[in-house]
Parts: structure tokens; sequence; C-alpha cells
């Protein structure tokens, strides 16, 4: 059966999001596959923004490559996607928080939950996903129903935890950057239609997908623009201002259902999440002893190290008791099928 991953680094370098530790998870996953789960290196597609040499983790090659590895598993293939960076939550209506969490791209270009389930569900059954997201806000990425490990560790952190930085982004520092990028204030509420403005096709949906649900097709360029543009204006005269507090609920209008309806969905058997922490919660980047580091990552690192044939429920376990000794509280969780969670991490070892 094949093995392929798909490997993401963001440390956005000379940005006032910049980070230390993302490229170093990188390099600590691939000596994972290669080492203990017996992947070939020619099977490790790699994007760091660091090295211009790898292609760079832009919000569209981040799709694309993620896109190809679901579409071109078949049946009983492995494949993994590792994204260590930024993560962050955009104002919307059509989730129950008024919110979608989102991986940040060195490029700023968002992706959103709703386009990872979208390509998730690419995969065909019987194909063995994982996914570690290593940021902030990762929790429900793939919205399985089935959570298999949630909520807080049992074990207080034994210590203060080494110099960290938090993977999170929030939105106003993003709308900073856009506005950098396009010679112009861009308010958080503005965010999508800046996404749409500066990438046209190639930004995550958003907006996009509001007008397909109502006519079948898929915005050009210049009606995505209008269209978020309109949005964003109309959004601001209801007083909703970005950060999605007196956001209205959903009305019984077929317009609200429809959006709600259409949502992507990923099939409970496909996909298994880990993530860096709950929904609510951050993710640190971590330095300690003159190197830089995801606590996620490397907490995952030394649960192999323990136990190479562990299990997912173990590992994320392991993690979490590895986590607590260093002091920090971030608490990974695991969203996958009960099945799904007694299978040994991303492949058998070899």
């Amino acid at each position: 059966n094949m093995k392929k991953a798909l490997l993401v680094g963001n440390n956005y370098p000379g940005t006032k999001a910049e980070l230390k530790g993302c490229i170093n998870d990188v390099w600590i996953m691939r000596e994972i596959l290669t080492s203990v789960k017996g992947f070939d290196e020619s099977d490790i597609t790699i994007l760091i923004d660091t090295d211009d040499s790898y292609m760079q983790p832009t919000g569209e090659n981040i799709r694309n490559e993620f896109s190809k590895l679901c579409e071109n598993a078949e049946p009983g293939d492995y494949i993994m996607f590792h994204f260590s960076g930024h993560g962050t939550q955009v104002p919307c209506f059509s989730e129950d928080d008024h919110k979608n969490e989102c991986l940040v791209p060195t490029d700023m270009n968002l992706i959103s939950d709703d386009d990872l389930r979208e390509i998730a569900d690419k995969c065909k059954p019987g194909v063995n996903l994982t996914f570690v997201s290593d940021c902030c806000h990762s929790g429900g990425m793939l919205d399985h129903t089935e959570v298999l490990i949630e909520g807080d560790k049992t074990k207080d952190p034994d210590s203060a935890p080494p110099e960290f930085q938090s993977r999170e982004l929030p939105i106003e520092n993003v709308a900073q950057m856009l506005s950098q990028m396009l010679g112009k204030h861009i308010s958080p509420s503005g965010v999508r239609g800046a996404l749409s403005e500066k990438y046209g096709a190639a930004a995550s949906k958003y907006a996009a997908n509001m007008y397909k649900n109502f006519t079948g097709n898929a915005l050009s360029k210049d009606q995505a623009k209008q269209l978020t543009g309109f949005m964003t204006g109309m959004f601001k005269k209801l007083g909703v201002d970005g950060d999605a507090q007196g956001a209205p609920a959903h009305t019984s209008s077929s317009g609200s259902e429809k959006v709600a309806a259409t949502r992507p969905t990923v099939s409970e058997d496909i996909g298994v999440l880990i993530t860096g922490c709950q929904g609510h919660e951050t993710s640190a980047d971590v330095r300690s002893d003159g190197t830089a580091y995801g606590a996620l990552t490397k907490n995952i690192q030394k649960a192999l190290e323990q136990n190479p044939g562990a299990n997912y429920y173990e590992i994320v376990l392991l993690a979490r008791e590895g986590l607590a000794e260093g002091g920090f509280t971030q608490n990974p969780c695991l969203e996958c099928s009960e099945a799904n969670s007694r299978l040994p991490f991303i492949c058998p070892s070899v």
C-alpha cells in the first residue's frame, strides 16, 4: 500500500506573526515517518517558508497539495497531513459559534475548516488519513461526531513551561497584515473581502459559497469581489463588527438554511484528527535548550520513543502526559471513530 505525506511548516519570517519552531516540526515529523513508519523521503512533500528551494506554504499550494494527496489515494493507502503554524478564527454565520477555524498559511490566504472537510471528503472509502494540526483553534476541523479524547487533562502541569509563544494569530492581526499587503485599511470584518480581492479564485471559498448555493455556479473573480464587498457593507450596516458578537441567528429563510445545509462534511470513517489543543485554546511554539518546536509535535515524538507501535488513542494520552510534565496547559484532542482510534498511529511501524 502507498504511504504519502504532506508536511507544512510556517515560520512567517520577517513578519509580526513570526514563529520559530514550525520548520523544526517538519523535520521532526519527517524523521518519524522515515525512521519509525517506513515512508520513503520521495513520498514526503514538504512546504516551508524559510527556504526558497522548497515549495512555499501558501494557501493555494497547501490546498492543492492536500487535494492531490486525498484524491490520488486508493483504499488501503496511508496518507498524512501535518500542519505547523498559526491558527485563527474568522466570523461567519454558518457555524454554531459564528466562527470558522482557519489555518494560517505564510501568505495569509486562510484555509477554513470547511475547505479542509471538503478536501478530506475526496478520500475514497478505505483510505487511512491522518491529520495532525499543531496550531491554535484546531479542535473540530474535521467536525466528526465522535471526539474520543477532549476536555482538560486530569493531570495538572508539573512545572512552569519553558519560554514559548502562542500559535494563535488573532483575526485583528490577520487584518493588519492584509492591510499592509493591499496598501489600505482592512478591518477584521473585512478580512473575507480582502482575501477575495488579494487572491481571487485562489482564495478560500467563504462568500463565494453563498453565491454557489443559490445559482449552482462558481463566482468569477470580479463577481467574488463585488459580492464580498457588498456583503461586508451589509454586515457593517447590521452592526456586525468582526468579532461575531451580536451575529443574528439563522432565520427560517431558505437562504440561510441553504448556506448552513451545504457546509462540507466528512464521513465518520474517513480521517483521524489530532489537534494541538481544544478549539478555544492556544498551542505553544516552544524555545528550549537553543532550539524551537511545537509542543504537540515534540511530545508525539517522545510518545513514539516510549511506544513505537502506539495507536492513536495511546499517542494522544502519552502526548498529554508529556505536556503536563513539561508545564503546558494545552489539551490535545483526538477526533475520529472509535474503531479508527485503535489503529496504529499513521500506519504500522516498521
